[in-house]
């Protein structure tokens, strides 16, 4: 098919086949057995990257989906906005993601002074701490509100110890390490540690071995099948 033919847009994997009648729209068809869109060793179930996208469905089916504290569903790893220097700033405040407490919410550049990169509560008046919470709001108005990653409106430091780490969506993964810190993990015995809720709602898509062999078929689900004639 011609790279100019008015088709050629519909034709995500370029095997030929149009997407609105490919099975497998983004994997390509190796013209082995049934042409329906898929190569021949296709299993609907089948997770390559292990992402909890299909590869039915998963636009990289081959590398990993990366949430980047947010979640999307096309399976592709997310590129994070980057400064003018190439340093990522996800919320282009100008406060680059290390050193931000709030890296995905922007800094309100109001006149109030703190550089911690979070929104600052709106309001007149003192602000002995500079928090960014006026005196009259900050139930801490001489200890600046430390936000951890996300904003309360209390005005208090947040309390977080070595043993007691924040976990905002309460999935018992820690903020530092939860790549959807707002979205609680899916617990739904499909093998990751991410932090995010899973794209399959069962374990009927899911294989955490990775022997080929469904989940919802293993007697040993998370251990890999012997192929030894037995």
């Amino acid at each position: 098919m011609p790279a100019n033919s008015a088709f050629a847009t519909h034709d995500l994997d370029r095997d030929g086949i149009l997407d609105e009648i490919d099975s497998c729209p983004n994997l390509q068809e190796d013209n082995e057995g049934t042409i329906d869109g898929c190569p021949s060793n296709f299993v609907p179930w089948y997770d390559e990257d292990f992402d909890g996208i299909e590869d039915d469905i998963d636009q990289c089916p081959n590398v990993r989906e990366k949430y980047n504290k947010f979640q999307d569903n096309d399976g592709c790893p997310d590129s994070p906005p980057q400064t003018g220097s190439g340093i990522p700033d996800s919320d282009s405040d100008g406060f680059i993601d290390v050193v931000d407490l709030c890296p995905t919410q922007p800094e309100t550049f109001n006149g109030i002074f703190d550089t911690d990169g979070c929104p600052d509560s709106f309001g007149s008046g003192s602000d002995r701490d500079r928090d960014g919470v006026p005196d009259h709001l900050d139930s801490c108005p001489l200890s600046a509100e430390i936000y951890n990653k996300f904003q309360d409106t209390d005005g208090c430091p947040d309390s977080v110890t070595d043993s007691s780490f924040a976990d905002t969506d309460n999935d018992g993964i820690e903020d530092k390490i939860d790549l959807c810190p707002t979205q609680p993990e899916t617990f739904n015995g499909y093998r990751d540690e991410d932090g995010c809720n899973d794209i399959a709602l069962d374990n009927t898509f899911t294989d955490n071995d990775g022997d080929g062999i469904a989940d919802k078929f293993d007697t040993c689900p998370t251990q890999q099948e012997t192929f030894n004639r037995f």
